[in-house]
């Protein structure tokens, strides 16, 4: 009897979304954020995989939301929505060791959801830091969009950065 060889699909995130990173948000150095971009301009920010949550495993003491959601927005382009900044505050995250760690929108555009679960539950951001522990969705508008992107760090050049700077004491 033959084994037939387990073939990994890609995850639902490599498949469809390019990860794109802002780095040292709201001047706080290795406080990265991780924003999925879909083909259909939909962004998911999330915290990046380097972030110090992650990567030193914090405990997380409370997530306080700093903004609010306008919920009269309607339609497919969900007219109504706020239009953030790049440096609107969404976030605040305390941590058991006294760190605190500020989140900003990082891309413009409309501010469609912010993630209540993980405000609930702060262990989201750590076990499912690449699904439910998201932190907000956001829509761009078309010019936006292309505009966001020429801010942020592309994956390779994000790993690469994070690679010099670990031999670089």
């Amino acid at each position: 009897m033959a084994f037939a060889k387990r073939i990994k699909y890609p995850s639902v995130i490599e498949r469809y979304y390019t990860k794109y990173y802002r780095t040292n948000v709201h001047n706080e150095t290795n406080n990265d954020t991780l924003v999925l971009v879909h083909s259909n301009r939909v962004c998911v920010l999330m915290l990046s995989e380097r972030h110090p949550i992650l990567e030193k495993s914090l405990v997380i003491n409370s997530i306080e939301s700093l903004a609010n959601i306008n919920q009269s927005m309607s339609g497919k382009s969900k007219r109504g929505a706020d239009y953030v900044q790049p440096n609107k505050l969404l976030y605040r995250i305390k941590c058991e060791n006294n760190e605190n760690f500020t989140i900003c929108a990082s891309i413009k555009g409309r501010l469609v959801e912010l993630n209540d679960n993980i405000i609930k539950t702060p262990e989201l951001l750590q076990r499912k830091a690449q699904g439910e522990g998201y932190l907000a969705i956001l829509i761009p508008s078309l010019i936006d969009g292309e505009n966001n992107l020429k801010v942020l760090t592309t994956e390779q050049d994000y790993i690469l950065s994070k690679q010099s700077s670990q031999i670089i004491p």
